[in-house]
């Protein structure tokens, strides 16, 4: 059960066509396989180009309000059901690079002129990732196992949203491998010797 979702604001952001694109990727991930944030980012555009469309102030006729509502139920009744489901076979096209013990990353996308990367990062269970922060925003969907860390228990299908305050030590919670599909605004914020080691080497 999917228990962690997008901001407001994301939804808000995507809905606008102001999300930096990376992260409109993790996403649509993430929409896709959760019927209420599909719903809400609906009616968020709905509203949206509503706005865009309002004519100049008219009278309205006598039965205005039944042909709208009658409108919206024709609106719900045509909504598709379902979204195509994004696999983690689809995404992960690469190369593991080994970053330390239980952990290794797959660039997908370099950084574009946002400052953005997009990764698949894989943590075998057990496994904390060195502690740090970020100087930008980052949102991550994981797409199988789960982790834990200040912020909450995360686990598939869920959103996790971090910024320039955030300093966290994930680690990966029993079962199977923790994947997640990451995308970073910015440069990671390395506390440990280790972490700054290898930071140059994958440009994170």
């Amino acid at each position: 059960m999917i228990r962690h979702h997008p901001s407001e604001p994301t939804l808000m952001a995507q809905a606008a066509g102001s999300l930096l694109a990376l992260h409109a990727r993790v996403l649509a991930v993430h929409l896709a396989a959760c019927p209420r944030c599909r719903d809400e980012l609906r009616d968020l555009e709905e509203v949206g180009g509503a706005l865009l469309a309002m004519p100049p102030p008219a009278a309205m006729r006598p039965d205005a309000l039944a042909h709208t509502l009658a409108r919206l139920d024709d609106a719900v009744r045509s909504a598709p059901s379902h979204a195509p489901v994004i696999t983690l076979q689809a995404l992960a096209i690469g190369r593991w690079w080994w970053l330390g013990r239980g952990i290794r990353l797959m660039p997908l996308a370099r950084r574009d002129a946002s400052g953005t990367r997009l990764d698949l990062l894989r943590v075998t269970p057990g496994i904390a990732l060195p502690a740090h922060g970020h100087s930008g925003p980052e949102m991550a969907c994981i797409l199988q196992g789960g982790y834990t860390d200040a912020t909450g228990d995360y686990a598939a299908g869920d959103i996790a949203e971090g910024d320039s305050a955030l300093d966290h030590t994930p680690v990966a919670s029993p079962g199977p491998d923790c994947i997640c599909l990451i995308a970073t605004t910015g440069r990671v914020r390395a506390h440990t010797w280790l972490a700054r080691l290898v930071q140059p080497l994958i440009g994170v």
